[in-house]
């Protein structure tokens, strides 16, 4: 379990550096300029996506772990709580597909003007929100389980 904890932890720290990233970059004024700025869009996104992609990987291996850890515990409610801890950390897996997912509208030359970068850019930030939730529940679930 601490195996997977240092993990976590390594992962709020690529974490934090995609988000800075991305609040960099994806202003709403930048956006405003797509698809004039689709260089230094995609510049950003692609630096982002190899985050994610970092992220994606530590969170697994957490995932792994906690699935290891819950396998070795003779407690029930512990056993369910890193059950509860694996669930979040795939679906966090599966938040930062659509983030990537994102990323790459920037390189799709279909999308043609602001409107559509837009439109696009708030339907996959609905889809990321819920996705979100999920993964936050499931998380406060573990913690109550555990008793943290």
């Amino acid at each position: 379990m601490s195996e997977a904890h240092t993990l976590m932890k390594r992962d709020t720290d690529v974490t934090q550096q995609w988000t800075n990233e991305f609040v960099k970059a994806f202003t709403p004024e930048n956006r405003a300029q797509f698809p004039a700025n689709r260089n230094f869009l995609r510049t950003h996104a692609a630096r982002i996506v190899k985050l994610l992609d970092e992220s994606s990987s530590l969170n697994s291996s957490a995932a792994d772990k906690y699935e290891q850890a819950a396998k070795l515990s003779g407690n029930d409610q512990q056993h369910r709580g890193m059950t509860a801890f694996v669930s979040g950390l795939r679906k966090a897996g599966e938040a930062s597909e659509l983030l990537k997912i994102q990323m790459q509208m920037v390189s799709d030359e279909t999308v043609v003007d602001e409107k559509m970068f837009n439109e696009k850019f708030a339907r996959s930030w609905q889809l990321i929100g819920q996705k979100r939730r999920e993964i936050d529940s499931q998380f406060e679930e573990g913690k109550r389980l555990m008793g943290w």
